[in-house]
């Protein structure tokens, strides 16, 4: 039923007011616009235009249908555009931005499952633990996605994953390893351990708002070697329980007497204009953090 309702053509007709300009803008010649027309009043039973002096308009028919023909195009289009994400889905390449912990302890269950539906995706994964070069790459479109802290900096899109609670990892050694929770008041009076401050927004909000001025032992991007630092006793780290949880040094952890907790998730510039890829790898990510 209503085979021959072209609802692009019609509402082209209707806004141009013209079957001229509709032929021009679509590509069809004026006859050809006419025809189909032709055939969809037919088909229908209805006067659908009505003729006047230097174009056409719609008659009361058309008026009454308009809307529905609209709805019927955009209901066109949107499966036009899932059919292509689809499709698309069985190529292409996905640029991922993260640090190491969610490397470590998400990443490879998140591909595993990707990878079993979307064989033919690539995903290039891109290591970096200062989060304001993660956010300003991925704002750049240098990378499609990222696992970043938020509240994030730039205008990205970022869906929240995870709530983790920062942690003080340190030797068994350490002065302060049989508190039940590390004094925040402590945190200056003893090393600190980590990437540079400036590059952890986590860290450096939690000194800053503390008023305390950090007594810096060692600096290192590598999270592993800082651990491996402290699990000597030569100082302590911050970091979110989700690097702890299966770390092999042997250091004590706890939380901060006034706790903090970092809000992790997964961004890009924009989910409306990403790519199909892009878009099933944060849906992904999204539903493999909520069920582990």
């Amino acid at each position: 039923m209503l085979e021959k309702v072209n609802a692009e053509v019609f509402l082209a007709v209707a806004e141009l007011g013209s079957y001229r300009k509709a032929a021009d803008s679509l590509g069809y010649t004026q006859a050809g616009i006419s025809y189909i027309i032709n055939a969809m009043e037919e088909e229908m039973g209805l006067k659908l235009f009505v003729r006047e002096h230097g174009g056409v308009s719609l008659s009361a028919n058309g008026e009454e249908i308009l809307p529905w023909v609209r709805q019927c195009a955009n209901s066109h289009r949107l499966l036009a555009q899932r059919v292509g994400e689809l499709t698309k889905l069985a190529s292409g390449t996905v640029r991922v931005m993260s640090f190491s912990s969610v490397l470590v302890y998400w990443i490879p269950g998140i591909i595993e499952r990707f990878h079993r539906d979307h064989p033919g995706v690539k995903i290039e994964l891109i290591s970096c633990e200062r989060f304001e070069e993660m956010e300003e790459a991925v704002f750049r479109r240098e990378a499609d996605c990222g696992f970043f802290l938020h509240p994030v900096t730039k205008p990205i899109d970022l869906i929240p994953l995870s709530d983790e609670p920062m942690m003080v990892a340190m030797s068994p050694d350490h002065p302060l390893a049989r508190r039940k929770k590390f004094p925040v008041s402590e945190l200056g009076k003893h090393p600190y351990i980590g990437p540079p401050i400036e590059h952890d927004p986590g860290v450096r909000a939690l000194f800053e708002e503390h008023g305390i001025e950090p007594l810096v032992g060692f600096t290192t991007e590598n999270d592993y070697a800082a651990l491996a630092l402290a699990s000597r006793n030569l100082g302590y780290c911050i970091y979110p329980r989700l690097m702890l949880q299966e770390c092999h040094f042997p250091l004590k952890y706890m939380e901060l007497d006034k706790p903090l907790v970092w809000h992790f998730g997964i961004g890009t510039r924009s989910l409306e204009t990403c790519s199909a890829a892009a878009r099933a790898f944060i849906q992904y990510s999204e539903d493999w953090v909520k069920n582990h």
